[in-house]
């Protein structure tokens, strides 16, 4: 399973007991995904669990709510349902300027930032191992500028890319990631992206040690060859008897040992 898969069953097996929490994460998977047409509200999701979880919010908060599969075919499966006060959400989020977060999501505990942005997460979000790469994504569609400022008011400053299939907000960063992950309560995660940092760095400083060890050992095998070379010529040419009587034994044993540096010998 992904860390992404992960993520999204630890959220929706999460026990929320708090309704506005309840009613936090319903609205963080409708901005994410809902669209409105009058009072008729529909949202696409990846995955049949995650439109099970939405639905039982829905049936909680606004009423009864379908599942199905489009008739296209296709991996998504759709929920919707009928609501004017959800639809007055959605209208209101897109509408709003200068910017509201009570607009965005009205939460009553401290505990509801944390439970809108799981469900942001949960209906748009995708986090790469972070043993391989550090890349948290949102498929945002039109709402993305408004997620974007959502973020920046918690102190976050993602990145925008314009694709052809649509915007898509991100963080490339590990430290940006351990933030947002705090703000959603989602701990395991920052723990995991932690202890890839610290195995990151550690692994950088043993390549680093590596090669600096190498280079030195290089360069001391460099130093001997030349003085093989030179003791060589001067052997050749019988002039390493004219050399003081210590400097001569150290020659002969360099070239009887040359492995062995000139301060050992």
């Amino acid at each position: 399973m992904s860390v992404s898969l992960e993520q999204k069953a630890e959220i929706i097996e999460h026990t929320y007991k708090s309704s506005c929490c309840r009613r936090a994460i319903l609205s963080g998977i409708l901005f994410a995904k809902a669209n409105a047409e009058g009072k008729k509200i529909t949202l696409s999701l990846s995955k049949s669990e995650y439109a099970e979880f939405t639905a039982k919010l829905v049936s909680e908060f606004y009423g009864k709510a379908k599942i199905y599969r489009p008739s296209s075919g296709g991996r998504s499966i759709f929920v919707s349902f009928d609501s004017p006060s959800a639809s007055k959400y959605l209208f209101e989020v897109e509408r709003h300027s200068p910017f509201d977060m009570n607009a965005v999501f009205p939460r009553k505990c401290q505990a509801c930032l944390s439970a809108f942005l799981r469900g942001v997460f949960l209906a748009a979000g995708r986090l790469s191992d972070p043993k391989k790469q550090y890349a948290l994504e949102f498929s945002l569609g039109k709402r993305t500028e408004i997620f974007r400022e959502v973020l920046s008011v918690l102190g976050m400053n993602p990145l925008v890319s314009h694709k052809k299939s649509g915007d898509v907000l991100y963080f490339r960063k590990g430290d940006e990631i351990e933030e947002f992950y705090g703000h959603a309560g989602l701990n395991s995660i920052v723990f995991d992206v932690i202890e890839q940092k610290i195995t990151s760095l550690a692994r950088r400083e043993s390549q680093r040690y590596l090669n600096c060890v190498t280079n030195n050992y290089g360069k001391m095998a460099a130093v001997s060859e030349r003085q093989i070379a030179i003791i060589s010529k001067l052997d050749e040419l019988q002039l390493l008897s004219s050399l003081p009587e210590e400097l001569e034994r150290t020659a002969r044993l360099k070239l009887k040992y040359p492995d062995l540096p000139l301060s050992l010998l």
